[in-house]
């Protein structure tokens, strides 16, 4: 009787915060799936899926095809993030890894830990949930412009002790390069339904741009969501490299009331040197993500 009373408040308190202009709780489940881990498309506000230059290292989660466009045989990275401190505080730590087979095929992995702040069982204990993700991708060029890809996300949120629930989804995604442009197509997410919702699935477009102006380099990117639920969401963003060693970025995410990303700002700066990468991301500008914060590491061999 005492887990049927907890399990709602607990996925209330789990749930990432978004609702509707009438108050009604988005319905989507597992929307920590589509939480930005590469964190250089976070602080382009998830922007850039169509870029290649943002790195490989994360292309398990949600940008599979760009896994053998990598100017790496291997790069590999790791994130800390805070989403939503004023809301639930979640601690998140990313790894993931891409490793070219051959110039024309790529496998990637990942895995995501994501920690609550306790909750009171109400009997004088308290316990923490979490999620996790283990995601595996491949990608393939079949011409030197165009490369498809897949990826599956095996999610699980563990609510109580011995208490969770689990779910897979599948990323498929189309991406094509032409003199500085790209563009990138697929869907996002795609799997059956756990717990009796619906897992957030969208179809995403995707574009972008990149050139070197001097000793700058630019790069320039917009993806739109359409969500199978009636949501929506599209962003742009834009990063500025100087003297392939400094790098500022920032972007902003229009959302539809209820879209699992809610709207928010994003601003980023790092550094690079001798293939290593790093990036500090602020989310702000936002009800429930304003003062998260990202920071990301990857490195290429």
């Amino acid at each position: 009787m005492k887990k049927s009373i907890l399990l709602p408040l607990l996925l209330l308190a789990v749930t990432f915060p978004s609702f509707a202009e009438d108050g009604s709780a988005e319905s989507e489940a597992m929307g920590f799936l589509r939480y930005e881990r590469n964190p250089s498309r976070a602080a382009m506000a998830g922007a850039g899926s169509a870029l290649t230059n943002l790195g490989s290292a994360f292309s398990a989660f949600g940008s599979p095809s760009l896994g053998v466009k990598a100017g790496k045989r291997l790069e590999a990275g790791g994130s800390y993030a805070i989403w939503a401190p004023s809301i639930n505080g979640t601690t998140n730590i990313a790894l993931g890894a891409n490793y070219l087979i051959s110039p024309g095929l790529a496998v990637s992995a990942g895995y995501v830990a994501e920690s609550f702040k306790e909750i009171s069982l109400g009997d004088g204990t308290s316990y923490a949930p979490g999620n996790r993700i283990i995601a595996a991708a491949a990608s393939l060029a079949l011409t030197h412009s165009l490369s498809i890809g897949a990826s599956v996300n095996i999610a699980t949120e563990q609510l109580l002790e011995d208490y969770s629930v689990s779910g897979t989804s599948v990323d498929v995604q189309v991406n094509y390069q032409i003199s500085g442009f790209s563009v990138a197509g697929g869907m996002r997410c795609l799997g059956g339904k756990v717990s009796d919702s619906s897992l957030p699935t969208s179809a995403v477009i995707a574009l972008g741009y990149s050139r070197t102006f001097g000793s700058v380099d630019i790069a320039l990117g917009s993806d739109a969501d359409y969500y199978l639920s009636g949501n929506w969401s599209a962003a742009a963003g834009a990063e500025a490299t100087f003297l392939k060693i400094a790098h500022l970025s920032a972007g902003y995410r229009y959302s539809s009331p209820g879209a699992v990303i809610p709207s928010h700002l994003a601003l980023g700066a790092g550094a690079s040197f001798r293939g290593i990468r790093v990036t500090a991301t602020w989310l702000g500008c936002s009800e429930y993500l304003d003062g998260s914060i990202l920071f990301g590491l990857t490195a290429g061999f």
